[in-house]
């Protein structure tokens, strides 16, 4: 499964496909396909059906869902008999035996599903997932299964009106399923600094632009979503331990750039986080909590501290202790259509640095906190068996900060999947 994303402002880019093939032993062995199509009692078409590929061990090996005339396809298989298992809420899950044909074959595999109003707890019952733009802060807990990536490049940006200034903060993300419940994630981000009045002279504009702090993370799922249908059934639950590398400048700063020219703050950074999300349709709740121990680090004159107000003042070299850093976020969305993904997020964002470092002591690096509310609209469009469009927008309003400027960062963001 490869699914690709791209966030530019207004929007990011993804794709994702299902499970992951299995290896033949040559292309020609796998060039067989199974064709087929779901009815209902009547012999009408039954469109949305979750169809999975397994082996005759029941091991998954591909999913589809059926097109509005119930046909569904999968392709470049291995000769040989599997089982294929239709799943539909308020009807009975059905499972056939079908053989891989050649490809010019137009033989179906014809599934019929009886109608149960009943039939919507069980194992095999599809679980709902509908793809959204969801939550524009808070992260997923959900892991990339084994064999499974994706490529995400971010860009947000922060306005700051009181200071004149802007940040396009651009972090570029790979994620790779590792098995066993892990994925390794890895960020390089890219900086756009843009700084004006009171910042710099009446009339001045200046900008420069460069590359930030690298971010790795490994993330554990403890447990998935037990029913996507019930609130009270248990949620996802994963932790994730960061790395932050000071890859970017924050020395040698050029007076007359304003401190445009500073990309990340310059420490070695080791954090924790708790992530959460549940699905009970029509609703989902996502949660995440971390922690994050700066390292000392040593700055010199123009060097803007982590608050974005204090500056180390010319001529003045020294040794820098950032305290504990503290951060949450959540959301709450609501779908209200699942076949447009028309709905709405819900969110809070907020930090909180103290005035000490769990492993450094004191801290002189001045403490701040903030809190922000992002409210999201998001619907798909188009949407197709092979592509999805999700859109949503949104701005981050600041309720509340504490030694840290208010800042406002209008969202946008568009979704492809194929």
């Amino acid at each position: 499964m490869r699914h690709i994303r791209l966030l530019l402002l207004i929007g990011f880019i993804a794709a994702e496909s299902p499970f992951a093939q299995p290896a033949f032993a040559d292309a020609g062995a796998s060039s067989y396909v199974i064709n087929g199509a779901v009815r209902d009692e009547t012999g009408l078409p039954l469109d949305h059906v979750l169809v999975t590929l397994e082996t005759r061990n029941s091991q998954a090996l591909e999913r589809t869902f059926t097109d509005a005339d119930g046909r569904f396809s999968f392709t470049q298989i291995a000769p040989g008999e599997y089982l294929v298992v239709a799943e539909k809420v308020h009807y009975r899950t059905q499972t056939i035996v079908a053989r891989a044909r050649e490809p010019h074959t137009t033989a179906l595999a014809v599934i019929r599903m009886p109608y149960d109003a009943s039939a919507v707890k069980g194992e095999r019952r599809p679980p709902w997932a509908i793809n959204t733009s969801g939550p524009m802060f808070t992260g997923t807990a959900d892991v990339e299964p084994w064999g499974s990536w994706y490529i995400e490049p971010w860009m947000y940006n922060y306005r700051t009106p009181s200071q004149g200034s802007s940040t396009y903060y651009m972090p570029q993300r790979l994620a790779i399923g590792l098995g066993h419940n892990l994925e390794f994630d890895t960020w390089q981000t890219i900086e756009g600094n843009v700084a004006g009045y009171p910042s710099t002279p009446r009339g001045v504009q200046v900008g420069d632009w460069g590359i930030g702090n690298f971010h790795a993370q490994l993330k554990y799922e403890w447990m998935a979503d037990q029913d996507s249908y019930s609130f009270f059934a248990l949620p996802t639950i994963s932790t994730s331990f960061d790395l932050f590398v000071p890859t970017g400048n924050y020395t040698n700063l050029n007076p007359n750039l304003y401190g445009t020219d500073q990309f990340g703050n310059g420490t070695w950074n080791e954090g924790v986080n708790l992530i959460l999300r549940k699905r009970f349709k029509p609703f989902e709740l996502y949660g995440e909590f971390g922690d994050l121990i700066e390292d000392p680090t040593h700055v010199g004159p123009g060097y803007t501290f982590n608050n974005q107000i204090n500056v180390v003042p010319p001529g003045v070299y020294q040794r820098v202790v950032d305290g504990n850093l503290l951060w949450w976020a959540g959301a709450f969305e609501h779908v209200l259509d699942s076949e447009r993904g028309l709905g709405y997020v819900l969110e809070f964002y907020g930090q909180w640095q103290a005035d000490r470092n769990l492993f450094f002591g004191p801290a002189n690096a001045p403490s701040f906190s903030f809190l922000w509310v992002i409210p999201t609209i998001e619907f798909n469009w188009p949407t197709t068996r092979t592509l999805v469009c999700t859109w949503g927008f949104g701005v981050a309003l600041p309720v509340m900060q504490y030694n840290y400027p208010r800042t406002f960062t209008p969202i946008g963001t568009v979704t492809i999947y194929w």
